[in-house]
């Protein structure tokens, strides 16, 4: 099953993808300034679950306050971008989690 998304992903100076999604999102999560070298020093950090449970319909925003960038499980944001992602059909999205080094990150996405 392919989950399909609309993808925002923006600096704080520029907008590098258009989407309809202008009000908060349903889930939120800021990573803050050091979280890199948290994560080198080897800190366990609870930013983000394991597991995210949503429905289609509901989006996901993700602010990158960090000087690095971050894989938060499928996405990618950069350091200082916000990722806003409204998912559009159910499905699952996994992946290698930079802030809990050899961890995962997935979403689970239901009608």
């Amino acid at each position: 099953v392919v989950t399909t998304a609309a993808i925002i992903v923006s600096r704080e100076d520029s907008i590098l993808r258009t989407s309809s999604i202008t009000t908060a999102a349903d889930y939120e999560y800021e990573i803050p300034l050091g979280t890199g070298e948290r994560t080198d020093a080897g800190e366990e950090l609870d930013i983000f679950p394991w597991l995210l449970k949503v429905h289609v319909g509901e989006s996901i925003r993700i602010v990158n306050k960090d000087d690095r960038d971050h894989l938060i499980g499928a996405f990618f944001v950069g350091a200082g971008e916000t990722l806003t992602q409204e998912f559009v059909s159910p499905g699952m999205l996994t992946g290698e989690c930079s802030i809990r080094p050899g961890s995962s990150f997935t979403i689970q996405v239901f009608e």
